[in-house]
């Protein structure tokens, strides 16, 4: 039976970071050294370590270890090129190289739309502790003081004698020296950098369009066998019985294994399965489609998501907590000149990653080495570690390109299959999820059901607002007891809502959850921003007003957000401070965009909405058009300010695809369960958006010398309010259940 370690829910806060305010910058000290990689050596020379993070061959030729996984979003071109710039490193001899799951390298955990926010400083303290020891080691060997010397473009000169060493000579005797106190340290100021806020492209472009990079569905061992796994259909099912005698006459195979899980709270333990091992890919998929598997039940069976949703939005659970709450929220609505009420629902999502998960993993003399295409590398030491047997430091974790991430391959329980599989045959053992394993077996998005109530004075302005959030929280896979959505979860954009309004008052019901229940791009901002920025609309069409100066309007006066007297503690950072000028500017900046109010057609319309997370503001405005009963968005306009920015194409790219991502979810996403499996299971029924539906996509980042905020997230959650205001002011109808798709037909 698998050993697999179960982590509970005060490991997983200390793990993820969740149990801080906000998002905090992730400190790291300088290290002496590192051990080389083979692979970290240049042409004529080994690579010498200045720290942690920089390493300096012979040749000339840096090598900067990125820490952070790449899947897609450019991390390991943005975080080097800090690096590189306070280092004054010629780029063109800069290598890239990816870093182990390693605790000295800090967090590793990409995701949140940290790695920037928590490690800019760190960069630039790697950087420009390299380039100080490399000027000191200049200068001992000049015989000159270290303040004569400069250091530029790849090697450091002394001005007076006209002297110069390459970098590459100086590496040796760099090496031997102490790290410089930190405060010691000289920074360059904006108006010097020579790659941070520049366009550098991404460092495994071409690696990508010519098919070089490795992913984690192309690693190949020596006597690797294939593994196809059948799992348990509904949450915490264990193998009641097996007849696999047709399935072990296919040939290829080589051996059937169940995997023994099932255990509440799941946490990151594979779920329960049978994997048959085969030779080659096919065998064991074809194997597989033979097994005869019977499961036990397990309370989960009977789950149907959409009679949970229908029955949640006629009727919250007595059982509730106040989150928020201002003024008389009792005396509000009753005093109000009008009033209004709405229930928004947003179903359960899956990540639907281009690549799906994947791993391979062998035993060695020490341990177990692990190739994976994983957002969480010492997470996933630690969980593979509970899988074999052995402790965390004894599992070495390479972590692959991934084939976009999107929260899901933080989960490694695909990692601690392959680990398991393969210290059970004693051969490297690779699993590749198919599309149908990935869409019915993984970590969820909490469907979400939001009841409204408002009043409105004699101006049209909400005096009064009323809400209500019935969701199961991510820590019910961590902790079987927990269901309230927890702080961090109605921090985000529920318990914290920005608008100006006397009378408010937020509250959270109890939700069991009956699946796995994890984080997807932007998390519960998706639910939250749907339902809030929806019903202002709404609000503002029953004062007959215009939808974007209305939210100028209930933004209020230019102030920082601060819910610590309200009752919501976690309302408030003083290292990020909430803006509603800056929440104002964004709205003003896409405004100017579209030029707003534009002109429209019978059947057009345009909708807005805008949002604050992960430290970042967004405004977005969206036409569509309706026509025959089929709505087609056509224009999207998004306005982002995340602070200071590194690297403006990234940027961009990410607010594009944020665009894109966002509208998967708002037009077709939907995952439903029925007799505790999940319904759909591929693109067929799970559907993405396709080129041919692609809007122009219109991208303004606002200039701002603010801290950085996050970038690869905060773009998704208003794009569902805005599309749905739109089709109201198209004439359609008020979409207040998501999918889209369930009204009106995609074009």
């Amino acid at each position: 039976m698998a050993n697999f370690k179960v982590v509970n829910r005060r490991e997983f806060l200390k793990l993820s970071g969740l149990s801080a305010v906000g998002i905090s910058a992730t400190g790291l000290a300088l290290q002496a050294s590192l051990p080389v990689h083979a692979e970290w050596t240049g042409a004529s020379g080994s690579a010498l370590s200045l720290n942690v993070f920089v390493h300096i061959a012979t040749d000339d030729q840096v090598t900067i270890v990125a820490h952070r996984s790449e899947m897609g979003q450019g991390i390991r071109t943005g975080l080097p090129q800090i690096v590189a710039d306070e280092l004054d490193a010629d780029w063109n001899k800069v290598n890239i190289v990816q870093a182990l799951g390693d605790k000295q390298y800090g967090d590793q955990n990409t995701d949140g739309s940290r790695s920037v926010v928590g490690f800019y400083h760190t960069m630039r303290e790697m950087g420009a502790s390299a380039k100080a020891m490399l000027i000191l080691a200049a200068a001992q060997a000049w015989g000159v003081k270290p303040e004569e010397c400069v250091a530029v473009d790849h090697r450091v000169t002394h001005p007076k004698s006209q002297r110069a060493l390459r970098y590459g000579e100086l590496a040796e005797r760099a090496a031997q020296l102490p790290l410089p106190d930190p405060k010691t340290l000289k920074y360059k100021s904006p108006d010097q950098f020579k790659y941070i806020g520049k366009p550098v492209p991404m460092v495994d472009l071409a690696d990508i369009v010519r098919g070089d990079t490795t992913y984690g569905v192309d690693v190949v061992l020596p006597d690797m066998l294939h593994a196809s796994i059948e799992r348990c259909p509904w949450l915490g099912g264990k193998i009641q019985s097996v007849e696999d005698s047709a399935a072990r006459k296919v040939p290829g195979v080589v051996d059937i294994i169940r995997l023994d899980g099932g255990v509440e709270p799941p946490a990151f333990v594979p779920l329960s399965g049978v994997a048959v091992l085969a030779t080659n890919t096919w065998s064991a998929q074809q194997a597989r489609k033979k097994l005869n598997i019977t499961w036990t039940n397990s309370g989960h069976q009977n789950f149907d998501s959409e009679a949970s949703m229908r029955a949640l939005a006629t009727q919250l659970p007595a059982a509730s907590k106040i989150v928020r709450s201002r003024g008389d929220i009792a005396k509000g609505l009753n005093g109000a000149q009008q009033k209004m009420s709405a229930v928004y629902t947003v179903p359960h999502l899956e990540h639907a990653t281009m690549e799906p998960p994947a791993a391979t993993a062998r035993m060695t003399e020490n341990g177990c080495e692990v190739w994976a295409c994983v957002q969480a590398p010492q997470r996933t030491q630690q969980v593979v570690a509970g899988a074999v047997g052995i402790k965390p430091e004894q599992v070495k974790v390479n972590v692959t390109l991934l084939g976009s991430a999107f929260g899901r391959k933080s989960k490694p329980d695909f990692a601690a299959e392959a680990a398991f599989l393969a210290k059970a045959v004693n051969r490297p053992v690779k699993v590749i999820w198919s599309r149908e394993d990935a869409v019915r077996h993984g970590y969820y998005h909490a469907f979400s059901v939001q009841h409204f109530s408002g009043g409105l004075d004699q101006k049209g302005q909400l005096i009064a607002l009323k809400a209500q959030v019935a969701s199961p929280t991510i820590m019910s896979t961590f902790a079987p007891d927990q269901v309230y959505l927890q702080d961090f979860e109605v921090g985000q954009g529920f318990a914290n809502m920005p608008y100006d309004i006397p009378h408010q008052q937020a509250s959270v019901h109890a939700t069991p959850a009956h699946t796995r229940i994890g984080w997807l791009r932007s998390v519960y901002n998706i639910n939250h921003a749907f339902g809030v920025n929806s019903f202002i609309d709404e609000a503002a069409h029953l004062a007959g007003q215009d939808p974007l100066a209305y939210q100028l309007a209930m933004l209020g006066a230019d102030r920082v957000v601060d819910t610590r007297n309200e009752g919501f503690e976690k309302g408030y950072n003083p290292e990020y401070p909430y803006s509603i000028a800056r929440m104002k500017n964004a709205l003003q900046r896409v405004k100017a965009s579209v030029g707003w109010p534009a002109k429209v057609k019978q059947g057009e319309g345009w909708g807005v909405a805008v949002h604050h997370s992960f430290l970042s503001y967004v405004a977005v405005a969206t036409k569509v058009v309706i026509e025959n009963n089929r709505v087609r968005v056509t224009d999207v306009h998004i306005a982002l300010d995340c602070g200071q920015v590194v690297n403006p194409d990234r940027v961009h790219a990410q607010m594009e695809g944020a665009v894109i991502f966002g509208l998967s979810l708002t037009l077709m996403g939907e995952i439903s369960f029925e007799d505790g499996a999940v319904v759909q299971s591929n693109f067929d029924d799970y559907p993405l958006l396709r080129i041919q539906q692609s809007p122009n996509i219109v991208v303004t980042l606002i200039d701002s010398n603010e801290k950085h905020g996050g970038v690869g997230e905060p773009g998704v959650p208003p794009i569902a309010p805005s599309v749905t205001s739109a089709i109201a002011a198209a004439g359609g109808p008020r979409i207040r259940t998501l999918p889209v798709s369930k009204q009106l037909s995609i074009g």
